[in-house]
């Protein structure tokens, strides 16, 4: 098959969006080394959803599996480090859409938002003046070049209101980065997934839904090789040189509810996949086991205690801004007070 001839298959191959079957894609195998061992979580609800290979300037650089009726994600699925691209970071204003969502015809990159509606997904219009923050899943903080601008779609957001999204970020977001920084300092790669969950009632323009509850899992460990694997095999950002080292895998999870008075709380990933009601999120890491689940996260609140103490110039745990959710979580001996 000629050049050409392969490029229209791939374009007839392209289901139908309507069917909602998700560049858009039928299923991950595109872009499956966002996922630990490539394979994509179990037990998430599949049907009228989309999957999404988030594309950008020509590469992948994220996954996300959306909602077209809550017009928001259930999760995104990413790696640290994984910087691909070579133009500057930039926060798009409006942000990007997703074009396939609503056309299988249209192109398969994401494409500014601004002065477009659609029956399937948030646009930009849709936040004007709603109070509610584009609260990222993928955070644009985690990555440079093409691949942070890549995290300014709406089907990579969900609305928070503002105090809630920025306690989102101190209390959760900065730490899973330090977390990954020392995973990839001890030569692994961090694969994290972050979504939400339970709907508050409330929409934006009585369309876009409003969830109760932000949730991250990360886990630590070493892919399975450099073959077709996108993320090992481009230049890293510049990183913190003082990173601590760590030499086992291991993996957590944070959650809280959107309100800005409430604190994020850290749990196991075995903890989260309970109160999700799911099968597994990552296919096999250390902790994500009963056997292991208890040691590895005596391990990791220890782990955070060390990147957050160097933080705070040394200073007390008890000075964090984490509030009593959190710290009896990292301050207990026995690890069940936080489930």
């Amino acid at each position: 098959m000629g050049a050409a001839g392969l490029v229209l298959f791939l374009l007839l191959a392209l289901p139908d969006p309507g069917t909602v079957q998700g560049k858009v894609v039928e299923n991950f195998d595109e872009c499956s080394w966002f996922f630990q061992n490539k394979i994509p979580p179990q037990g998430f609800d599949t049907q009228n959803r989309v999957k999404i290979c988030q594309r950008y300037k020509n590469h992948y650089h994220f996954v996300t599996l959306y909602r077209p009726d809550l017009r928001i994600p259930v999760y995104s699925a990413y790696r640290y480090p994984c910087t691909i691209g070579v133009e500057k970071k930039f926060r798009s204003n409006p942000w990007f859409y997703e074009p396939q969502i609503d056309d299988r015809k249209a192109s398969a990159e994401m494409t500014s938002s601004k002065d477009r509606s659609s029956d399937n997904q948030a646009v930009d219009a849709d936040y004007k003046d709603s109070g509610y923050d584009r609260g990222h899943l993928y955070p644009f903080s985690f990555n440079e070049n093409d691949s942070a601008t890549a995290t300014c779609t709406l089907t990579n957001a969900v609305p928070q209101k503002h105090e809630a999204n920025v306690n989102w970020n101190k209390q959760v977001e900065s730490i899973v980065l330090k977390l990954a920084l020392i995973c990839h300092k001890s030569g692994r790669s961090m694969y994290v997934v972050t979504g939400s969950a339970n709907s508050t009632g409330s929409k934006l323009k009585n369309k876009v839904t409003v969830p109760e509850v932000a949730w991250t899992a990360l886990c630590c460990t070493s892919p399975p090789g450099r073959i077709n694997d996108p993320c090992l095999n481009n230049n890293v950002w510049s990183e913190e040189q003082s990173a601590t080292t760590y030499d086992k895998d291991f993996s957590c999870a944070f959650k809280k509810k959107m309100e800005p008075e409430e604190d994020a709380v850290i749990l196991t990933v075995r903890a989260l996949q309970r109160n999700l009601s799911m099968i597994k999120i990552f296919d096999s890491c250390r902790g994500t086991n009963q056997d292991d689940e208890a040691e590895n996260f005596e391990e990791v609140k220890t782990l955070i205690a060390t990147v957050t103490s160097a933080e705070n110039g040394g200073g007390s745990i008890r000075g964090w801004s984490w509030g009593f959710a959190v710290l009896c979580c990292l301050l207990s001996k026995t690890w069940s007070m936080c489930v």
